[in-house]
């Protein structure tokens, strides 16, 4: 049997390493679970600047499938009718995008869900 060089088995030990961190890099890029592209702070910051109402509560929720961010948002107070109104809106976690609260259908439309611990009319 033929011995081996020092050289010959740094090579062979540098291969080795290099395989382990080669199978290593493959398993870490393996797919992960989706998260969502517009985190929950970022949806409720968004929605405050763009409609200038006061974020309450954001939780997760879902809608036709989608994932949602579920915001309690608050009218702040001024000299309208609408001053202190309370509203409960859904964004895309994927998009950012608002979701239309009611839904057409063919024969008719969907509600947006109640409040938690609301009642519908």
């Amino acid at each position: 049997m033929r011995s081996r060089s020092p050289a010959h088995c740094r090579r062979l030990s540098c291969l080795t390493v290099a395989g382990v961190l080669l199978a290593a890099a493959a398993f870490s890029a393996a797919p992960q679970p989706a998260r969502a592209a517009v985190g929950a702070e970022a949806a409720g910051k968004q929605i405050a600047e763009r409609y200038d109402v006061q974020v309450l509560k954001v939780a997760p929720g879902e809608i036709d499938g989608r994932k949602v961010w579920l915001l309690t948002v608050m009218v702040p107070g001024g000299n309208s009718n609408s001053a202190f109104q309370v509203h409960r809106l859904a964004v895309d976690q994927e998009s950012g995008d608002l979701v239309p609260s009611f839904r057409h259908h063919t024969e008719g439309y969907t509600l947006p869900p109640a409040a938690p611990g609301g009642e519908r009319p």
